[in-house]
This record gives structure tokens, C-alpha cells and sequence, in this order.
């Protein structure tokens, strides 16, 4: 699976978590980055706010402060069209290869990208899987003529079938999230958030 992480990558996730028009601090989008389980991947609190400030400076957010009583102010950042014209085009440019951050951005902006956009990506990432799939499943027989398996024992072998079925689970994984994962971002649009306590 490619994997692309870049400080771009970075920035458009912070795009998305804001392009629904709420306002969020940059400790807001560290808990947001860092529930239990992330919906995204590990984000250091460190790495967020130099972003946000790349992103202030490029014109993408703003930032007000908010003043707070008996606490320290604290910098509430929103989209701005150009931001949100910025996350749109690098959602929608073309790829070679998709890797699973973008993929997941993808999806998880599909009210901004339409169904369209999204179930195009999600096919191709499908594809990108089962081509990934073959490909692990042909290099299997041909690790037993590898230079180590003259030497290796049975142990060593079984460990690398075992990193081998686990690089094809993920693959499976994968293919079976793009199968249901267009519906099920569908099914979120109509889902409205429990009142507020």
C-alpha cells in the first residue's frame, strides 16, 4: 500500500476536521486526533499547531482568539473558501496510486466531494487492493526459493507466512471497506448528532 505521509497530507486533514464550518482550537483538534481510537491516524499535539500556522499564513484558515475567563485565551480556527477550495483540488487530483490516509480523506469528505467523486476513488483504491492482493499472493510460493530459506528453519518460515497472511488480511480489509464503505458514507450524511447535554 503506498504510503504518503507529508506535511500536506497533514494539513488537509486539519482542512477536513474544519470544513464543516465549526470552529475548533488546536487542543479541540488534538482530542479530535487523539479519541481512544483514531479515526485518521496518531497526530502529535506538536505537529498541529505549526500546521495550523502554515495554514493561517497561506490565507486556508483563520484564527481568532477567544477570550476566556480564569483560563488562557485560546485561537479558534475556521475554513475560509480558499481553504476549502485548496482541500477540494488536492482531493480530487489525480493519482497514480492512493494510499490510505488520502483514501480515508476522501471518504471522509464526501459531503463536500459528492457520491460521485468518492465511489470513483473508492473503486480505484479497490482495485489498487486486489492488485496488491495478487501481487502477495504470487511472491508467496517463491519465498521458499528465497537465499534465506536454505537455511532457515521451519520456525522462521512460519513467521514469514505469518507477516504474509497479515499484509493480505489488511488487503482483504481494504477491499471489504471500499465493497460497503460508499454506503455507509451515505448512510452518514442523513445522521444527525444527538442533542447537546
Amino acid at each position: 500500500m503506498a504510503s504518503r505521509r507529508t506535511s500536506a497530507t497533514l494539513e488537509m486533514l486539519l482542512l477536513s476536521l474544519l470544513a464543516n464550518g465549526d470552529t475548533l482550537s488546536g487542543y479541540q483538534i488534538s482530542s479530535i486526533l487523539a479519541e481512544p481510537i483514531s479515526l485518521m491516524w496518531p497526530v502529535k499535539h506538536s505537529q498541529i499547531y505549526p500546521a495550523l500556522a502554515t495554514l493561517e499564513e497561506r490565507g486556508d484558515i483563520l484564527g481568532d482568539w477567544v477570550v476566556q475567563n480564569a483560563r488562557p485565551n485560546k485561537k479558534a480556527y475556521g475554513i475560509t473558501p480558499s481553504g476549502t477550495e485548496r482541500l477540494k483540488a488536492w482531493l480530487l487530483e489525480a493519482r497514480t496510486t492512493l494510499s490510505q490516509d488520502e483514501i480515508r480523506l476522501i471518504a471522509y469528505n464526501l459531503d463536500l466531494l459528492g457520491d460521485a467523486a468518492v465511489a470513483a476513488a473508492m473503486a480505484k483504491y479497490r482495485l489498487q487492493c486486489v492488485e496488491e492482493k495478487r501481487q502477495l499472493e504470487e511472491r508467496w510460493p517463491g519465498v521458499w526459493q528465497s537465499p534465506w530459506s536454505d537455511h532457515a528453519d521451519q520456525a522462521r518460515m512460519v513467521g514469514i507466512r505469518s507477516i504474509y497472511e497479515h499484509a493480505l488480511a489488511i488487503r482483504e480489509a481494504q477491499i471489504l471497506w471500499c465493497d460497503e464503505g460508499i454506503e455507509r458514507a451515505r448512510l452518514a450524511i442523513g445522521r444527525t448528532q444527538p442533542p447537546a447535554k
